[in-house]
């Protein structure tokens, strides 16, 4: 990830000389210097509107999703339980599964009611799935349930004993993609630089 970084800085610093050199030997060839005062109040002025986007979101939710995911352990404890020595897995592991499994069901039905069903409220106004309220908040859909799924397994199996634990595993998911939000605002500034330079 680091060498990943540190290649998209070092295309971003020869995107801006390059242009530079461009606009220098030809005006009239339409490439815009990342050098001139221009391009430079591009870039300091529009930076945060650049970033904003639902990928950055979603980066941040699944974060979330793989944390309490993890530190549930509800897929371990889902295998186990599929495994030879169910019966070694505690009851209380049990019920929490059931419950668990029960609880993403029901989510799953209450949005294929809000997004299947004829004039749906999740569906466009045209009635299409794609694009639609439901396309665009897919991501966050799953990311949801994964939470709701992970968190309601911690709880009802003691895994998660009080909210700072639920809390605690919510932040490790986001500390472990952390890397990540290093490569998007370095690719996403790339991008838009390429945009503006041509």
């Amino acid at each position: 990830m680091a060498y990943l970084s540190l290649s998209l800085l070092v295309v971003e610093v020869i995107l801006a000389v390059v242009s530079w050199i461009l606009a220098a030997l030809n005006p009239e060839s339409g490439v815009r210097s990342m050098l001139s005062s221009e391009g430079i109040r591009w870039a300091f002025g529009g930076f945060i509107r650049q970033m904003q986007s639902s990928v950055l979101v979603w980066l941040i939710l699944a974060g979330m999703a793989w944390g309490a995911l993890r530190d549930s352990r509800f897929s371990h404890d889902l295998f186990y339980s599929w495994s030879r020595q169910r019966r070694a897995l505690r009851y209380r592991k049990r019920v929490a599964l059931r419950f668990s499994i029960a609880t993403v069901l029901v989510y799953i039905a209450v949005i294929s009611y809000f997004s299947f069903v004829p004039h749906a409220i999740l569906l466009s106004v045209t009635g299409e799935l794609f694009p639609s309220a439901f396309s665009e908040a897919l991501v966050p859909i799953v990311c949801v349930g994964i939470i709701l799924l992970s968190v309601e397994y911690g709880v009802m199996s003691g895994i998660f004993p009080d909210v700072p634990s639920v809390f605690d595993a919510l932040v490790r998911g986001i500390r472990v993609i952390a890397p990540l939000f290093i490569l998007y605002l370095l690719a996403t500034h790339v991008y838009y630089v390429v945009g503006y330079v041509f």
